[in-house]
């Protein structure tokens, strides 16, 4: 089977080759990076490998951790995708060069990995790429899975394959499994107790935002918020999510006239849309940032955002937080954005996406589910009140940390090769 993929890819190799060589030579970075080509002047310790964004992500967490811990490590990072690439190069700023992966032909891995002169190689979740394997294998480099995942479906497909599979793992170094289900997949074809850890998800492990009073202040005195005033902040509301929300904010705010709501929409372009709602409605309203009245002549107003990339800031102001697409049948947005910012969360039941997220906020005591929106205004008027409180991510959460225990191994590791 092993024989048969590097005869197939060779293949495809040959048909792509003329476009590619056309379009790496015109400066695309895509191509230059398929063809295996790296600058002369970028090498590294690590290669990073990362499909798509949500891997960017992971090994951003696990190059940050990486360099603290080691300043002078040089690494590589490589993704599939065109958002994968832009993802790892906004994520991971000077903490690693950046470039698109290979096509997983032997010739064409062995001459990047001359190029780079990696001493590890360190793969996301489940990228699987034989020639990549056996080639670190031939020049003896150490290969690691990090957050590694198999799904059920993966796992039948890859029982069509069976032999060669285990013939790529056994070449693994160390694995880190995301969860004990992971792991016994992967057992199924060879990896065996002593080569693997179930380290729990990587992307639980974001950095905390630094919660500075100055700065908070400063984003709460642009919302017209004051400091003893109790803000909500709803991020990435979804049409049909708004109008209901809107109700708990009259309802909260006949109990706490201090009450004070701030709404994102998911959809910039939907704010024209959001405002005449609130018009129809009869709420009195302002965009972010505006000029406008002091907090005290204000407080009747909601806050609405109408520009993009404020979220992590609200939510780091916020007293509390709603995130959107969870009200309405959507699957949910990013649950953990709050989490990062220190600031509890609430989510509606349409949980789809954002499943292993929201099992993590409430297992940690983060926030919670609420199922109506009535059940939405009941929570927040027990949080106004001190009935209700929640727990508030902190560094030493991080104490066992998928990523800090695959860092640790990594460096480890490195000084024996």
């Amino acid at each position: 089977m092993i024989v048969v993929y590097k005869i197939v890819t060779t293949l495809i190799y040959l048909v792509l080759w003329p476009y590619g060589f056309v379009r790496s030579a015109a400066g695309s970075r895509m191509w230059q990076g398929r063809l295996g080509k790296v600058p002369s002047d970028i090498t590294a310790d690590i290669w990073m490998h990362a499909a798509s964004v949500g891997e960017a992500k992971v090994v951003g967490f696990l190059a940050d951790y990486l360099r603290k811990t080691s300043p002078g490590l040089k690494i590589h990072v490589t993704a599939v995708t065109r958002q994968g690439f832009k993802t790892a190069s906004r994520e991971l700023g000077e903490n690693a060069s950046v470039s698109y992966f290979p096509l997983d032909v032997g010739f064409v891995m062995r001459r990047f990995l001359e190029r780079l002169k990696p001493r590890m190689v360190v793969a996301a979740e489940t990228e699987i790429w034989p020639n990549l394997v056996l080639q670190a294998a031939r020049k003896s480099l150490p290969v690691v899975l990090v957050n590694g995942r198999m799904s059920p479906g993966s796992f039948g497909r890859y029982r069509l394959i069976s032999g060669a599979l285990r013939k790529i793992l056994a070449r693994y170094d160390r694995f880190f499994f995301k969860t004990s289900e992971d792991a016994d997949r992967y057992r199924r074809f060879g990896v065996e107790p002593g080569r693997y850890e179930v380290a729990g998800d990587m992307k639980f492990d974001a950095p905390l935002l630094p919660r500075l009073p100055e700065k908070i202040a400063e984003i709460r005195a642009r919302c017209g918020v004051g400091r003893e005033e109790f803000l909500l902040v709803a991020g990435s509301t979804r049409s049909g999510e708004e109008v209901r929300l809107l109700k708990v904010y009259r309802e909260v705010k006949a109990s706490h006239p201090h009450f004070r709501l701030v709404m994102a929409p998911r959809h910039v372009e939907r704010v024209a849309e959001v405002k005449s709602l609130l018009d129809s409605e009869g709420i009195r309203w302002y965009t972010y940032g505006e000029a406008q009245s002091p907090a005290s002549e204000s407080g009747d107003r909601l806050g609405l955002v109408d520009r993009m990339g404020l979220l992590n800031d609200l939510y780091l102001a916020a007293d509390l937080a709603f995130v959107g697409g969870t009200l309405v049948e959507i699957g949910g947005h990013n649950l953990l954005e709050p989490v990062w910012a220190g600031t509890p969360v609430l989510y509606g039941p349409s949980l789809g996406n954002v499943i292993e997220a929201a099992g993590y906020i409430e297992s940690h005591h983060y926030g919670m589910k609420v199922n109506t929106a009535e059940e939405l205004s009941l929570v927040i008027n027990a949080v106004i009140s001190g009935r209700r409180t929640f727990a508030v991510k902190t560094e030493s959460d991080f104490s066992q940390a998928a990523t800090v225990r695959a860092g640790k191994y990594i460096l480890e590791r490195l000084k024996d090769v």
